[in-house]
């Protein structure tokens, strides 16, 4: 669900993300520039040695590529939108794949780490300002036109029925803009699986909020830790305290799902677990030469099997489903290299864009779901024009607003690009609220209620009763 919801950042891991490079001392011949006219493919120089962060040891390891964009992230990132959206057409055909988003809690992990790796310094400011820059130009210009455009299409199409509660919707995508979206659903004890949450446009916002959460904590862990300031023992420090934090939390996701399921889905703390994951592997193939071995030793082939296996457990299962998809996600992020068969399909064009466009098809897509299931309904026929309808918009999105308002830049001032995007936020918050607010505000001129539940009629639909 995330961005992925994604999620997500495919465009800061085209520009921010190396795997391993930092700290690193090649022996020897330097690494080389990539060859002209071949994509990603790199000449490696020999024998580079490594001084271990976290226990301390010199290394040896095979050279690690000078370029910071590894496409099967974006490849990884295509699979688990996928896997999310053909669970939300129909459970059944992929009871997991909504663990799609749980594959994005740990891509995010990776990545921002990845980032803050890439943009350390020894003012306090300038180390919060860019980050955050950085994430109010990912994140907030695409949300933003999406709720906006979902919260007048949802007035159109959602019938001002009572017992709908309209309002609880519209209140779900304002909070989705100020990244509480999910405490509001935990505090309203929602039951993610329930069939009600397919008829609220801004449900699958709630892996947002778990992410810009997790954004207001890392970066402080990130400084605090030394690893922010290239301190001696920062990534030492970063390391043990994520993994004490990660353990805790998944601790307390296994201790809660059963008992309140909403208490262990929807808040961050229980969730933290999973980015910590994708945090810890990167400092670990960095630094721990045994495990990058054991890791890099692995086929991918076999993982995406086993990965794309987990996606098909029960969801009586779901709690041993989400360790064994973070597990198999880890393992991916470690053992995909260009020369193991498996990275061809997760690095061949379509897949990668599939993943570049992630975050709005995620945005999107539940979007065209949730308005079909009020209007004509979720068949067979109607899958291949609800599919291009959600990548029409997905497209459309990525090229014209993220793409473009990504590379912009806004102001001379970082501070002043994090207010935009929180005046953008918090002044399309404040428009929603009122109009939803407004006694009688609808534009819904059809008949009341026809509504058709996948193939049903409204007399079925679960809110009515």
């Amino acid at each position: 669900m995330a961005k992925a919801v994604a999620g997500t950042d495919s465009r800061a891991n085209r520009e921010e993300i190396d795997s391993k490079g930092t700290g690193q001392r090649l022996r020897g011949e330097q690494l080389l520039q990539p060859r002209q006219g071949c994509n990603n493919d790199f000449h490696y120089a020999p024998e580079p040695v490594q001084v271990d962060a976290i226990t301390g040891a010199s290394n040896t390891k095979t050279p690690i590529p000078k370029s910071p964009y590894r496409p099967e992230i974006d490849g990884l990132r295509a699979f688990a939108v996928i896997a999310v959206i053909i669970n939300h057409f129909n459970k059944d055909l992929l009871p997991s794949g909504y663990l799609g988003v749980d594959i994005f809690f740990v891509i995010s992990g990776y990545v921002i780490t990845s980032s803050l790796a890439n943009h350390r310094s020894e003012s306090f400011g300038d180390f919060f300002l860019g980050f955050y820059a950085r994430r109010v130009k990912r994140l907030v210009p695409a949300l933003v036109v999406f709720v906006a455009i979902a919260f007048l299409a949802s007035s159109l199409f959602i019938p001002p029925e009572p017992a709908l509660d309209f309002n609880s919707y519209s209140r779900t995508g304002v909070l989705s803009l100020l990244g509480l979206s999910n405490l509001y659903l935990f505090k309203q004890s929602t039951d993610y699986f329930a069939s009600s949450t397919e008829y609220n446009v801004f449900t699958h916002s709630w892996p947002l909020g778990v992410e810009e959460q997790f954004y207001l904590v890392f970066p402080f862990l990130i400084w605090l830790s030394g690893f922010g300031r290239i301190t001696t023992k920062g990534e030492r420090n970063l390391f043990w305290t994520t993994l004490i934090l990660s353990i805790g939390s998944l601790i307390s996701f296994i201790y809660l799902y059963p008992i309140h399921q909403s208490a262990a889905y929807f808040p961050m703390p229980p969730r933290f677990w999973e980015l910590g994951a994708g945090c810890l592997i990167f400092l670990a193939l960095r630094n721990c030469s045994r495990l990058q071995d054991h890791l890099e030793k692995l086929p991918p082939s076999l993982v995406a099997g086993a990965l794309t296996a987990a996606l098909f457990i029960p969801l009586s299962h779901a709690v041993l489903a989400t360790i064994a998809v973070v597990s198999l996600s880890v393992c991916l992020l470690a053992c995909l290299r260009p020369e193991k068969g498996g990275y061809g399909l997760f690095t061949h064009p379509q897949i990668v864009y599939l993943g570049l466009i992630s975050y709005s098809l995620y945005l999107w897509h539940w979007g065209v779901l949730c308005i079909s299931r009020w209007t004509i309904g979720i068949h067979w026929w109607s899958w291949p024009l609800q599919v291009g309808l959600m990548l029409v918009l997905a497209i459309g999105s990525y090229r014209y607003v993220e793409t473009p308002l990504r590379k912009a830049k806004w102001t001379t001032k970082r501070w002043r690009t994090i207010g935009y995007g929180v005046g953008a936020m918090t002044g399309t918050a404040g428009l929603l609220f009122i109009l939803g607010k407004t006694p009688g505000f609808s534009l819904y001129t059809g008949r009341q209620p026809t509504l058709i539940q996948g193939g049903g009629c409204v007399a079925d639909h679960p809110l009515l009763h």
